[in-house]
C-alpha cells in the first residue's frame, strides 16, 4: 500500500498532482491513498519555501527506503515530480525510484493547439469565422472530454492550450457600447461562459496556461452588417469605427477572463506592415491595458 502525503497548506496544483499520482498507481497495480494513516511506502509532496534561484516547474526528489520525498519549486514542478514517478513505476514495475532525482523543462511553453475552425465555410461566412455554438462546435461543451485531454496534456508535460478562432470575442464577451454584436443567442452565451469558467479553472488546477488566439482585423457578422461592413477585408482601411470595437472587445475580454491569454495574429486581413503596427500598438495593446485598469 503506498500513502501520498500532502501539506495542510497544499495548493489545488499538489493536491492535483496527488490525486494525478494515486490514479496512475492505482492503475499499475500499487493501492494508494492519500493523506492516509499507514502505507508500506510513503510519498511526501511539498512546495519550495523559498524559491530563490529556483526554475519554474522544476522537482527533486529523495528515497530513503520506502520513503520519497518529492519537493517542487512550485505547484507544477510537484505535478512533474508525480508524472516521473509515476512513468517509472510503469517502466519498471517497482517504487524503488532513483535515491535522488532533479529535472526542469527547457522549454518555457510546451502546448498543444485546439482549432475552433471547420473545413467548411459556414452560410453567410467567411474563412476564420466559427462563432462558438454547440452546432458548430458540439465537443467543446463535454467536460469530461476536456477532463481527458487536459489529463493527456499532464502526462505528456505541457503547460499551454491554445484554442484558434478567428473572432472569438462576439462569442465570449457583451459590449455595452455594441450589444447587436453578439453572435450567439443568450442560451449559448451562457454555455459559452461557464465552459470557459470550466476550461480555465480545471487547466490552472493542472499547471495548464489556456490561450486564446485570435486573427486581424475580423469584425463579428452582426456588428458589419449593422453597419454596412464586411467582416473581414484585406484593402479595408482601419477607422476609428473598427478600431474602437475591437479594442472594447479586447478589453472585456481581459476583464472577464484575467486568467486566460491572448496571442494575437496580425493577420490573415491585414493590409500592409505599417497597418499591423498601427493595429497592434494603437488598438490591441490599448485594449489590453484598458482591461488590465478595469481589473484594479
Amino acid at each position: 500500500k503506498v500513502n501520498i502525503l500532502t501539506e495542510k497548506t497544499a495548493s489545488n496544483r499538489e493536491q492535483y498532482a496527488a490525486e494525478y499520482l494515486q490514479k496512475k498507481l492505482n492503475r499499475l497495480g500499487f493501492p494508494t491513498v492519500v493523506n492516509g494513516k499507514k502505507g508500506e511506502y510513503r510519498i511526501s509532496l511539498s512546495q519550495a519555501k523559498d524559491t530563490a534561484g529556483l526554475k519554474k516547474e522544476g522537482f527533486s526528489w529523495t528515497r530513503k527506503g520506502k520513503k520519497i520525498q518529492l519537493q517542487g519549486n512550485d505547484g507544477s514542478g510537484v505535478i512533474y515530480g508525480c508524472n516521473e514517478i509515476a512513468e517509472y513505476v510503469a517502466q519498471h514495475g517497482s517504487l524503488n525510484v532513483p535515491l535522488m532525482q532533479e529535472d526542469v523543462p527547457e522549454m518555457v511553453l510546451r502546448g498543444a493547439c485546439v482549432g475552433l475552425q471547420k473545413t467548411v465555410y459556414l452560410p453567410g461566412h467567411q474563412v476564420y469565422e466559427y462563432p462558438y455554438t454547440p452546432e458548430n462546435f458540439p465537443w467543446f461543451y463535454d467536460k469530461e472530454q476536456w477532463i481527458q485531454y487536459l489529463d493527456m496534456l499532464v502526462d505528456n508535460k505541457m503547460n499551454s492550450l491554445y484554442l484558434w478562432n478567428g473572432h472569438p470575442f462576439a462569442s465570449l464577451v457583451k459590449l455595452k457600447d455594441y450589444p447587436f454584436a453578439l453572435e450567439v443567442d443568450e442560451a449559448t452565451f451562457k454555455k459559452n461562459e461557464e465552459m470557459f469558467s470550466f476550461l480555465t479553472r480545471e487547466a490552472d488546477r493542472r499547471g495548464i496556461f489556456v490561450i486564446q488566439m485570435f486573427y486581424n482585423i475580423i469584425l463579428s457578422k452582426p456588428f458589419a452588417d449593422h453597419y454596412g461592413l464586411k467582416t473581414q477585408d484585406r484593402h479595408l482601411p482601419i477607422t476609428p469605427l473598427i478600431s474602437d470595437y475591437t479594442r472594447k472587445s479586447v478589453a472585456a475580454f481581459i476583464e472577464k477572463y484575467p486568467n486566460v491569454g491572448l496571442l494575437v495574429c496580425l493577420g490573415e486581413a491585414m493590409n500592409t506592415y505599417e497597418d499591423d503596427v498601427e493595429w497592434m500598438t494603437k488598438t490591441i495593446i490599448p485594449g489590453v491595458k484598458d482591461g488590465l485598469k478595469a481589473l484594479g
